[in-house]
């Protein structure tokens, strides 16, 4: 009996509450719209389509398919260490692919950090207790780099103890940043992909609270992520991230000029409708009140 009257109390205390205070409205978004010229581009072969293998499985599993067991034989094993810091520098993201699910992000061991210098993240990956050969991949962000900022990606097929292996994949681009500095973009370029898949943004971003694109991710750490949308014809894509103030304040560690410490929302339109000659991007971004988890 007690209890049936305390709840409409409370319920009618709360709705009183509600009325008399005012909900504080949401900014506005801020709109920008993209060129596509002003996007980096460059041609780059279609990902890796990485073998799942079954835990009952005797053996070396060998996710690498039969396709890529042709690509250039490569050796890391001279390459110098990165410089690691505390300080300002450039972000790393090393994954070490899961030998039986190496598409499975939570199966896959990730390292994430600053570097002083723009040694290659590979050999983080390499030592005598980094055990035999799995897919490696490595991601480096120079967004303070005076030349202007740039992204190296490369995969590869690597013995850890050895450090030598096959190169997969590999490029090096600029990057265009976007909204101050809070995301980085470039297209990539497929020549023998889909009319819909010939075509990809790419947005890295600090660790966001909540995220989804379109395309997907092509990786997520507690350092910063790499989304994906589509920009074939006939297609459209969208982005949104919640970013918290913390992943900001970590940031202002890797981009030249601070950004305000804040929550802030991120969202990415992308469309080719047939008939248009290029496609149209749009950026939107506003303060927003980001719950921690």
């Amino acid at each position: 009996m007690k209890r049936s009257s305390v709840f409409p109390a409370l319920a009618l205390a709360f709705a009183i509450g509600t009325a008399v205070t005012p909900a504080r409205a949401e900014e506005p978004y801020r709109f920008q719209d993209i060129r596509l010229a002003e996007i980096p581009s460059l041609e780059a072969e279609s990902a890796v389509v990485w073998e799942t293998k079954h835990y009952d499985t005797f053996g070396d599993p060998s996710p690498l398919p039969d396709v890529e067991r042709s690509r250039p034989a490569a050796d890391w094993s001279g390459l110098p260490r990165p410089r690691l810091t505390n300080e300002k520098g450039h972000a790393a993201v090393v994954r070490l692919r899961n030998l039986y699910h190496p598409d499975s992000h939570q199966s896959n061991q990730w390292l994430r950090y600053l570097q002083s210098d723009d040694a290659s993240p590979i050999a983080m990956a390499c030592g005598p207790d980094m055990g035999g050969p799995r897919g490696v991949d490595t991601y480096l962000l120079e967004a303070s780099r005076l030349e202007g900022p740039r992204y190296t990606v490369v995969e590869t097929w690597l013995d850890g103890k050895t450090c030598k292996g096959l190169a997969l994949r590999q490029y090096q681009t600029t990057v265009k940043p976007l909204a101050g500095g809070l995301a980085y973009a470039y297209r990539t370029r497929c020549a023998t992909c889909s009319p819909a898949q010939s075509e990809t943004l790419h947005v890295v971003i600090p660790t966001a609270m909540s995220s989804s694109a379109t395309g997907g991710f092509r990786y997520w750490t507690y350092l910063m992520e790499h989304l994906e949308l589509p920009l074939g014809p006939g297609t459209s894509g969208s982005l949104r991230a919640g970013i918290e103030a913390g992943s900001i304040r970590a940031w202002n560690r890797v981009v030249p000029r601070p950004l305000p410490i804040a929550d802030v929302e991120l969202r990415i339109e992308t469309s080719f409708a047939l008939g248009e000659d290029e496609p149209t991007i749009v950026l939107a971004i506003r303060a927003a009140n980001i719950l921690p988890l």
